[in-house]
């Protein structure tokens, strides 16, 4: 009964959004005040019904309802509140329901905030895309056709008719779900997907404000009203990159904070083509010029949000993507939104397109609207690329059967050079924003941040040994636009604070760069032996057994429980025991490591856990994966995680034992373990100690080392372990003296360690392995029973090097964006009361009042082409009021002139 409600509501909502489009336009294609409050009305129903809905969903879910298809698909019994909570949104048709009602209310918002003016049309254009949003998820049935969409409350009788429990019992439901995701179970949940599809309703926003520009032949005007919400869209999907990457760093086994992934890059391009709109509104408002790119930016930004959602949601990604979402069957519903909402933009565009206001004049090369201009092109080719590379697995199939995704180094390689741009015109852009410069002036400007970069580069290339070219350049962009950007910044908040926003932003860009740059050098922390080996290897100097090169290096450190190991030369690291605690997953292992600074004496313990991605695996074929732990740290963090453990083996040899017919699975992140042979025990003695077998008591009392003569030829160095075997019981004694000898056959090294027989029982022994660190031996026993269990890891740990930067520039990209949403929306509140006066003064006579002030704009727009500068606020006027006004236009494409704060306005006055 509750699944019947729940469809027939979204029905019913997807039904008050084609009507409640229908009413918009009627208001905004007539003017009517009525039609538009009907349409209002109606979206508020909408919004009612989608609410509703997902509160039944929520209750299926919190209830184990597990007849229905996504309640059985993303939950279980065993999942925490929290995380049944999060699984409203973690399958796609709960994901497309926060889309719907984060759209819902940024919807409310246009009607409480939006100017009459664009209120109807812009709603009309957010409602459109409600209507495909909804299609898809709505269930609504069509006679000869189907339901539409793919509904949440669809049971599972009815998504696998011909399943023999449902022929057996139509009735049957599960006692269990599949749960949710294991990679999903972590608190980041909680945010980050919310603050995502949040910000991609807000970027539908500007896009609906450019196309009512287009609709209503105001060209202009709409960017005022535009730009504050284009800039918060910018802010929330910045958060939301920020809040992925955090999850995926501290939580997740990437080994990182972006990988490039199809998902992730459909929150950045976006994020990256509203930055050039940005910026082509700011032009726009500045000069009355660049109008089609503030149009075309607005447009691109939020249709590469639906064509990355077709992307990552219809399945044509499932190979290429860790992220990506199974197909529902709705390839067709995310092309025809993706189609559609490209279609009305492009077509809106070209239809307006020779009406589109033209700059009176080219803009000169030192000017601040071509370098804005050029800022916001080098964004939109560096979106372009990311584009390229995220849909190459679908272009490629031109061309071969099978396309593979690019990798990493491909994005890194091609956005390094648009990073190395971007730094470097965002001081030349901001000094020539703010004061007018010709050539001379502006290298006289640029002298001190170019010093500034030049000594602070050159220290950093010879104190980290740099040697790439590129490298190099590029950290030496990123220090001059901290120092460039800073110069303004600091000229701004002596003279008009409020104006701070953009510089902020720009430095907070920069040192996000330099961070970039300190990330990609992350560092392994090995013991001396394991380094001593990796240098070795990258001499060329190891080969295997087969005589081949050994290129692998090893980045991990086994340690045994309760002795501890110096790694890095700078932390002694002791394992100190492990459990199975199941916190957020059954099977999650924990794991506690003590690290101890040998320097400062300061200790502190990690707990990285270890656990079988159930949701992922057969009985059969079980996969292992991680829970890092971070230790962050100014300019460097201790990322770690455990590679393989002894607890690891136990489970997989009682799954084994469970399952004896199938193979097991023993796939971790680290290197592949070593299955041994269950009669073979390899134990670690120290020099003069003992160890308990059985019934057996051995002591390892000292070495002895082989004269040269009596070494076999090619021998380098031979030992022999002086060990004493005991059975406790009867005090017999047989002494032993296993060899290790180090040979070579003039290319490679290896090791002849031949077994020695027991005598007092029926195995052997051999000498693996000389451990000089801790002056312990490590031998091998065969044939002899009740070798204690090893409690042992291997440890993955590296420095991440200035990731703490990283987040750095990301706070301060927030901080900007707040100040300029802040100062923006003040504006554009003071526009509107200013424009309400104005009609009041005008007693109705609209008509008059515009020809007054178009008269106006262009007696200023003719002074200004006879000066060839642009009339500058004095300090008494310090916000540009009287200017802004004065310049302002109605829809005509004359320029507008902003506050220029200029070190010359005191002497100017």
């Amino acid at each position: 009964m509750i699944g019947i409600l729940g469809q027939a509501t979204l029905s019913l909502a997807f039904v008050s959004s084609i009507l409640a489009t229908w009413f918009y336009y009627v208001a905004a294609r007539n003017g009517r005040e009525n039609s538009e409050s009907i349409a209002n009305a109606i979206f508020f129903l909408k919004g009612a019904f989608t609410f509703f809905a997902s509160g039944l969903l929520v209750y299926l879910i919190f209830t184990h309802q597990f007849q229905y298809y996504y309640v059985y698909n993303y939950t279980s019994t065993d999942l925490q509140n929290v995380y049944l909570w999060a699984a409203f949104y973690s399958g796609q048709e709960g994901s497309l329901l926060l889309w719907i009602l984060s759209s819902f209310l940024v919807g409310l918002a246009i009607i409480r905030w939006a100017t009459p003016t664009y209120r109807a049309p812009v709603m009309f254009f957010m409602t459109l895309t409600q209507v495909f949003l909804l299609s898809m998820v709505s269930g609504f049935p069509i006679p000869g056709w189907g339901d539409l969409g793919a509904s949440p409350f669809r049971t599972l009788a009815s998504e696998m008719p011909d399943a023999q429990v449902f022929r057996n019992n139509p009735d049957f439901v599960p006692s269990e779900g599949s749960g949710l995701n294991d990679l999903l179970r972590s608190p980041w949940i909680i945010i980050h997907p919310p603050v995502i599809f949040l910000g991609f309703a807000m970027m539908t926003v500007p896009y609906a404000f450019a196309l009512s520009s287009l609709w209503k032949r105001k060209y202009h005007e709409w960017i005022h009203a535009a730009l504050p919400w284009t800039l918060g869209a910018s802010l929330c999907l910045l958060t939301a990159i920020f809040l992925g990457g955090y999850w995926a760093y501290v939580t997740l086994s990437f080994g990182g904070y972006w990988a490039w992934d199809p998902v992730e890059n459909a929150s950045l391009v976006p994020w990256i083509f509203g930055l050039a709109g940005i910026h082509a509104m700011l032009i726009q408002k500045k000069h009355a010029s660049s109008h089609k790119a503030s149009i075309i930016f607005a447009i691109l930004a939020y249709v590469t949000v639906v064509y990355q959602t077709f992307l990552t949601r219809s399945g044509i990604l499932g190979d290429s993507s860790v992220h990506s979402f199974v197909d529902l069957g709705l390839y067709n519903h995310l092309l025809l939104f993706m189609l559609v909402v490209a279609a009305i933009g492009v077509g809106m565009l070209a239809y307006r397109y020779r009406d589109l206001p033209k700059p009176g004049k080219e803009s000169p090369f030192l000017s601040r609207e071509f370098m804005m201009f050029a800022g916001a092109m080098v964004l939109f080719l560096a979106g372009l690329v990311i584009i390229l590379g995220t849909s190459s697995p679908v272009l490629g199939r031109l061309f071969v059967d099978n396309p593979t995704p690019p990798d990493q180094t491909f994005y890194n390689n091609w956005t390094l050079p648009f990073g190395i741009l971007i730094g470097l015109m965002t001081v030349i852009t901001q000094m020539l924003w703010w004061k007018r410069h010709d050539a001379e002036s502006l290298a006289s400007a640029l002298i001190v941040p170019t010093l500034i970069a030049s000594v602070v580069t050159i220290t950093a290339v010879i104190l980290s040994d740099m040697s790439n070219l590129a490298y190099m350049i590029y950290l030496f962009a990123g220090i001059f636009a901290i120092a460039g950007n800073g110069k303004v910044m600091l000229q701004l908040i002596w003279k008009n604070p409020r104006r701070v926003g953009g510089t902020f932003t720009h430095i907070g860009f920069a040192v996000m760069m330099i961070g970039f740059l300190g990330s990609a050098f992350d560092r392994p922390m090995v013991d001396a032996q394991t380094r001593e080996y990796n240098r070795a290897v990258a001499a060329g100097q190891v080969t295997d057994d087969d005589g081949f090169r050994v290129n692998q290096e090893i980045e991990f450190v086994e340690l045994e429980k309760g002795k501890p190991k110096l790694i890095d030369g700078r932390y002694m690291v002791t394992f100190k025991g492990a459990e199975i605690t199941e916190h957020n997953r059954p099977g999650e292992q924990e794991y506690e490591v003590l690290f101890e600074d040998v320097d400062s004496g300061e200790s502190f313990v990690m707990k990285p856990s270890v656990y079988p991605m159930l949701s992922n695996s057969s009985p059969g074929a079980v996969e292992w994966t991680v829970d890092v732990d971070v230790r962050g740290g100014w300019l460097s963090d201790i990322f770690m995680y455990v590679a393989g453990s002894y607890l690891v083996d136990q489970e997989i040899e009682r799954m084994a034992q469970e399952n004896p017919d199938q193979h097991q699975s023993i796939d971790q992140l680290g290197p592949e373990m070593a299955e041994h042979d269950p009669d073979e025990s390899t134990v670690r003695i120290p020099r003069g100690g003992t160890v308990e077998i059985g019934e057996y008591t051995l002591n390892f009392r000292d070495y002895i080392y082989i004269d040269e003569d009596e070494l076999p030829e090619g021998s380098i160095i031979g030992v022999k372990a002086d060990i004493v075997f005991v059975h406790r019981e009867t005090g017999e004694t047989h002494e032993l003296q296993p060899e290790y000898v180090l040979t070579s056959d003039g290319e490679s090294q290896y090791a002849v360690n031949p077994p020695e027989e027991l005598g007092i029982a029926d195995g052997s022994i051999r000498f693996l392995e000389v451990l000089p660190e801790s002056d312990e031996i490590e031998i091998e026993l065969t044939g002899v029973e009740g070798a204690p269990e090893r409690e042992w890891i291997l440890l993955a740990a590296e420095h991440k090097l200035m990731i703490s930067v990283v987040w750095l520039g990301t706070f301060l990209l927030m901080i900007g964006f707040s100040i300029s949403i802040i100062y923006r929306w003040a504006d554009q509140k003071k526009r509107e009361q200013q424009d309400k006066r104005d009609r009041e003064q005008a007693s109705g006579d609209d008509d008059k009042a515009e020809s007054e002030f178009e008269a106006e704009a262009e007696a200023e727009a003719e002074s200004e082409d006879r000066s060839g500068k642009p009339v500058e606020p004095s300090l008494s006027d310090p916000d540009g009021e009287q200017n802004d006004k004065a310049n302002s236009s109605s829809g005509n494409g004359q320029p507008e002139e902003d506050n220029i704060i200029d070190d010359r306005s005191s002497k100017n006055k």
